[in-house]
């Protein structure tokens, strides 16, 4: 009796497992992981899957080199690096518009009047797939380069983490600020 109990509970239980897999290439359906696949799964039921076409954006970038004036380069080597100097200023573009730019500032002031005002930009960002659109020679041996790069338009929601999605989480300022006083109030 103990026998056919156990083999009667590991039928069903191997049954009912039998559809959970971990993969869906095996029953024929496309990965939700993908990024042109979202998921909505309400509780309590099956998962329904919506498949929406990725949006592409063409994001371009427009670089400027100049020619050194050092002496010891032939003009071939000052030509190469001018315009190697403007395909990296491009990359920056590309880079700014793709990630941002954190500015770092400082002003000092004397009897309210400024002395120093200093900037610093910086950017840390990985670009890839970006192509090379045009090199131009331009005026007094600079040079322009022109990039661009597609770009889903979902990269630009799931790269910036100021994004809200939905209206009740965007604060007003009074709501932040506990101590902060109406512009009014003055």
């Amino acid at each position: 009796m103990k026998k056919s109990t156990f083999a009667l509970a590991g039928i069903l239980v191997s049954a009912s497992l039998a559809g959970c897999s971990t993969t869906s290439q095996v029953s024929g359906k496309p990965d939700p992981s993908a990024s042109n696949v979202q998921v909505s799964t309400p509780v309590g039921t099956k998962a329904a899957v919506v498949y929406r076409k990725p949006e592409r954006v063409k994001i371009t970038g427009i670089g400027y080199g100049a020619e050194s004036t050092f002496s010891a380069y032939t003009p071939g080597q000052r030509r190469l690096m001018a315009i190697r100097a403007s395909k990296l200023d491009a990359y920056r573009a590309l880079a700014e518009q793709l990630y941002g730019i954190k500015i770092d500032s400082n002003t000092s002031i004397s009897t309210l009047t400024a002395k120093n005002d200093s900037f610093r930009a910086r950017v840390n960002a990985v670009v890839r797939g970006a192509r090379v659109v045009s090199v131009t020679p331009m005026a007094d041996n600079n040079y322009e380069t022109v990039l661009e790069v597609y770009v889903d338009k979902r990269f630009f929601e799931d790269t910036f983490i100021y994004r809200s999605d939905s209206a009740a989480d965007v604060k007003t300022p009074s709501e932040v600020c506990v101590t902060c006083y109406e512009a009014g109030a003055y």
